[in-house]
């Protein structure tokens, strides 16, 4: 009986097995298939890269022609005006007992003026506020939203094949990239011939791997396209020395990541030149095609002949941070931050992204020099910086209306931070991200301002403009409910002035001095 039961069972499995066979011939028959095509296709754009850079290089061969630098552009010098203090206005006299009117209650206790001593001791009293309208500019300021990273000229897809791996440390990060284990690049001289025979060169398949790596290091470490452009220039260099090998490799790699760049010949010195989407502030530039390429490098060259090669569908470099590089961790030491409304809360920042943030050129948008501003109001607090300060935040204003969670963080970076001027302490005007008015012992009003919109932004989720008076930079709120005090109107939606500069004072009032005529929003995203 057993027999026969194994014999059916036998026989049932069969159909089982085959079904199971044939299932793994169609599976091996799709992959084989998928790979065919994958390797066509791939084949495909390695020919389509390798014609590309052919025709590059020949272009390279004919005589560049000469253009004129034009001076660096620095940012407008304005007076900035200091902070003030909000003090309650005094009432009149009091009545004495004997003179009062009987039929009136006794007046309540007057309130001293706040003295600029008194701001860590005091409570802030809260005062009903009228509402008043600010005449803005029809047109606001506002900036393009950040744009995703170039892409290749094709998908690079390395063979497999031995290569050395090169490794830099970049702000903390042990970025690796690979060039090949056979690395004869080495260009024999600075003329146009010499720079196309090295362009070609640098085309060989065998690169493909540091153009892979390249890329890869970009995704992995989330490299917006400043610390790209320099990642690479360090990798270049610690491959072939500093000079005209390195510089021509770190052009190759960028071109062939999607970037709008071009090569001048400065007296046999080659010039990476690159354009942006953003005018940057310090930098000497050439203007081709209504261009304009900044030199990357710093040097004060007044003319040199460049070579005018380009790609279709190359891109300018973006200047905004939509994504903040990861950078290996050093923390600082913690700093407390205490508000006059008692308000406390410790945080330590990455002293890498500091690092960073001094190499990171201050640029604006089609010459319009308000415009830096949304740029570093837009980049995003690190997470570290998120984990360890928004808890202590979030649960101080939780419960509270949105006016009063909005109050309780303006109040925090109007009196928990030090207000000095920038050119007491750069010498020249200089913006913060909000981390580093974080890590700074000093601030000013752009500061406060770029760090308190981050703030009200994630955690109270309320939109955000700056308000920009000529000196002097505020913001505004838009709530979600009718609130009183100073306000404009953008896109169909009440904004109510808060101003981190004006010590002390709540929700709802403009600075002295501010002349409202004058105000221009700076949109935020």
């Amino acid at each position: 009986m057993k027999r026969i039961a194994f014999f059916i069972s036998l026989l049932a499995a069969l159909p089982m097995a085959a079904q199971t066979n044939a299932f793994e011939q169609f599976r091996k028959q799709q992959e084989a298939q998928f790979n065919q095509f994958k390797n066509e296709r791939q084949e495909e754009f390695d020919t389509f890269r390798r014609r590309v850079n052919d025709e590059y290089a020949e272009f390279m061969r004919r005589a560049w022609a000469e253009f004129p630098a034009h001076e660096a552009e620095q940012p407008k010098e304005e007076k900035e005006i200091p902070p003030v203090i909000y003090e309650q206005p005094t009432p009149a006299p009091q009545q004495t007992p004997a003179d009062q009117p009987a039929d009136q209650p006794a007046p309540a206790p007057t309130e001293e003026p706040i003295q600029k001593e008194q701001i860590s001791s005091i409570p802030v009293p809260q005062h009903d506020i009228q509402s008043a309208p600010i005449a803005v500019t029809p047109i606001p300021i506002v900036i393009p939203a950040p744009v995703p990273a170039p892409e290749p000229i094709a998908p690079v897809q390395p063979k497999e094949e031995p290569y050395k791996r090169v490794s830099i440390s970049y702000h903390g990060a042990l970025i690796t990239i690979g060039f090949p284990q056979t690395d004869n690049f080495k260009l024999k001289g600075s003329d146009e011939n010499a720079i196309a025979d090295g362009w070609k060169i640098l085309s060989d398949s065998k690169y493909d791997i540091t153009v892979k790596s390249a890329l890869d290091a970009r995704k992995a470490y989330a490299l917006c396209d400043w610390s790209y452009l320099n990642m690479l220039r360090m990798a270049c260099e610690k491959q072939y020395g500093k000079g005209n090998d390195a510089t021509l490799a770190q052009a190759f790699l960028l071109v062939q990541s999607g970037y709008r760049i071009r090569i001048g010949n400065d007296n046999g010195k080659l010039q990476l030149l690159v354009a942006s989407l953003y005018d940057i502030y310090g930098l000497k530039y050439f203007t081709i095609d209504g261009t304009k390429f900044y030199v990357v490098s710093g040097d004060k060259t007044s003319r040199m002949q460049i070579c005018e090669s380009k790609y279709n569908k190359e891109k300018s470099l973006s200047m905004q941070i939509a994504q903040l590089p990861k950078f290996t961790s050093d923390p600082t030491p913690k700093r407390t931050l205490t508000s006059r409304k008692g308000v406390t809360a410790s945080v330590s920042v990455n002293k890498n992204l500091i690092d960073f943030f001094n190499t990171y050129p201050q640029a604006c948008y089609k010459g319009d020099y308000r415009t830096r501003w949304a740029a570093y109001a837009n980049t995003p607090l690190d997470k570290s910086i998120q984990n360890a300060l928004y808890p202590t935040l979030q649960k101080t204003i939780s419960g509270m209306s949105e006016r009063q969670a909005v109050e309780i963080l303006l109040n925090w970076v109007q009196t928990a931070f030090t207000y000095k001027l920038d050119d007491e302490v750069w010498g020249h005007d200089r913006a913060f991200f909000a981390q580093e008015t974080l890590y700074y012992p000093y601030c000013d009003c752009e500061d406060r301002s770029i760090l308190f919109s981050r703030l009200v932004r994630d955690l109270v989720g309320l939109d955000v403009v700056l308000l920009y008076y000529p000196g002097h930079l505020a913001t505004a709120v838009a709530f979600n409910h009718e609130e009183r005090g100073d306000y404009l109107t953008y896109k169909n939606q009440k904004y109510i002035v808060c101003d981190p500069t004006y010590i002390n004072a709540g929700v709802g009032r403009t600075m002295p001095g501010m002349n409202n005529q004058e105000a221009q929003v700076i949109a935020l995203k």
